[in-house]
């Protein structure tokens, strides 16, 4: 009960790693408002909770629009009463592209659901967590936050800025409020469904543990950074790769071994 008595904000939480987080903070006792703009996922995530007697909300809202993001914070709030933990996790993947190939609409709606999103969240949410007197942000990076892939241009700028994000974040609020960055690898949610098994195999072998992470072991993290385990952390970045980003490593075959 890590969590107990807590309220957070989950965003991206019909799937993936902020479902995964946000079934987590439920069963270490927080009460969880679950928000994405699939209303269905959404929906069924909540319900999952419920019916293990956790106690969940869901709201609708695109995450990349300011009006959505007080209409959620706002629902938080008159729900629960507070706000402890904000889980800011909604993010675009699959708008790829270089400087020149990506559109500027892509750009723009990559940018305001990956980055600015986490700064709407603060904005809105911060003046609570400072009147109540204290709060945790949590803020899903990536390993292109520190790292180049071509033909993800607009992705990594968003990944990146939210680095920077965190820090300003942490800087202008402690010690009040803790904010920290999770850096995921290669994890295996429902966007691996169509992926090739080799194609799986090669990221798996770029990594030092040699194996793609479950999402388990990302939410776990991002639970160590919510709760009080990590009370002396802030304006840090969590790399969570299987050492991907700290290693070289040549792909090779497992026939090869």
């Amino acid at each position: 009960m890590l969590l107990k008595e807590k309220v957070a904000l989950v965003t991206g939480a019909a799937s993936g790693i902020g479902r995964s987080t946000a079934q987590l903070f439920a069963q270490e006792g927080a009460r969880v408002v679950l928000v994405d703009l699939n209303a269905s996922g959404g929906q069924h995530a909540a319900d999952r909770i419920l019916e293990k007697k956790g106690d969940a909300a869901f709201v609708q809202g695109d995450v990349g629009k300011m009006k959505d993001i007080r209409k959620i914070v706002d629902f938080t709030v008159n729900q629960y009463g507070h706000l402890d933990i904000i889980h800011s996790n909604a993010g675009i993947y699959g708008m790829k592209g270089s400087a020149i190939d990506i559109t500027e609409e892509d750009w723009d709606r990559t940018l305001a659901v990956n980055l600015k999103a986490a700064w709407m969240l603060a904005h809105c949410g911060i003046p609570i967590m400072l009147k109540q007197g204290g709060g945790v942000i949590v803020i899903t990076g990536s390993v292109h936050s520190v790292r180049g892939y071509a033909g993800y241009c607009a992705y990594q700028t968003s990944k990146g800025g939210l680095l920077s994000l965190t820090r300003s974040l942490a800087a202008d609020f402690a010690p009040t409020i803790r904010v920290n960055c999770v850096l995921p690898g290669a994890v295996i949610t429902g966007l691996w469904d169509d992926v090739p098994e080799d194609v799986r195999e090669q990221s798996a072998q770029f990594c030092a543990l040699q194996r793609n992470a479950d999402l388990n072991e990302i939410s776990q993290t991002i639970l160590f950074l919510a709760s009080d385990m990590s009370s002396y952390v802030t304006g840090s970045q969590l790399v969570v790769d299987g050492g991907l980003t700290s290693i070289i490593r040549k792909y090779v075959k497992s026939n090869d071994h």
